[in-house]
């Protein structure tokens, strides 16, 4: 019982690394949806799939939140509250648009266009405080968390206003800044490990060295 919760734990724990390939796919959706008017004469055909994206980051920004919940302030909790609440509301807003046709029912009020507007101004806002805020001392490496904050807040510009092909620019910076931060924690994450069990291998080639034979007596090879 006690190995499948380290088990469990450690599942929770990496699944932090899940935010690399959603960034990747956020980076490239804009490429994707050219690919979809290309082919298909219309980018919905991509849009239906977009929600891979936000959803792998979703369980990725829990698995981040979980490593650090117990050194993580008032702030940081409201930032992964806002930015948890916005990817929600980006896929459920997607699948309203995009494969149940919400908004052809409801065209006015539009509401899967207007949650999934909401959703990004929350995910924008939420993943700046979620960097800016986080723990000094938690699981997320400083030097992964400045490009972060700063994708992040390119990301919400882009989700704020229409800049055309800059905009595009910065909507795929918003998705590479989740990425550094997913291979900063598994860069992290390696450096510890390595740092943590060469102190162990050094101890154990002293204890198991043998002692060398000499006149009066064993003493240490020197």
């Amino acid at each position: 019982m006690k190995v499948l919760r380290r088990l469990l734990w450690f599942l929770v724990r990496w699944t932090g690394l899940l935010v690399v390939p959603g960034g990747v796919l956020w980076a490239l959706s804009p490429i994707g949806a050219s690919i979809s008017e290309t082919l298909f004469s219309t980018p919905n055909v991509f849009w239906k799939l977009f929600p891979s994206a936000p959803l792998l980051l979703l369980v990725g920004l829990a698995g981040l939140q979980a490593r650090q919940w117990g050194r993580s302030g008032f702030l940081q909790k409201t930032g992964f509250v806002l930015a948890f609440l916005g990817l929600v509301l980006v896929i459920a807003g997607d699948a309203g648009l995009f494969w149940l046709g919400v908004d052809d029912t409801f065209i006015m009020m539009a509401p899967a266009y207007r949650a999934f507007r909401l959703g990004l101004l929350l995910l924008g806002a939420g993943s700046i405080l979620f960097g800016v805020a986080a723990p000094r001392d938690g699981a997320l490496p400083t030097w992964g968390l400045l490009p972060f904050v700063v994708g992040s807040l390119c990301g919400l510009i882009s989700f704020v206003t229409d800049l055309g092909s800059f905009g595009t620019v910065l909507w795929m910076l918003f998705g590479l800044g989740w990425t550094w931060l997913g291979l900063s924690l598994a860069v992290d994450g390696f450096l510890s490990w390595r740092a943590g069990r060469s102190p162990r291998g050094a101890a154990t080639e002293g204890r198991e060295r043998p002692g060398v034979v000499r006149q009066g007596g064993i003493g240490p090879e020197g």
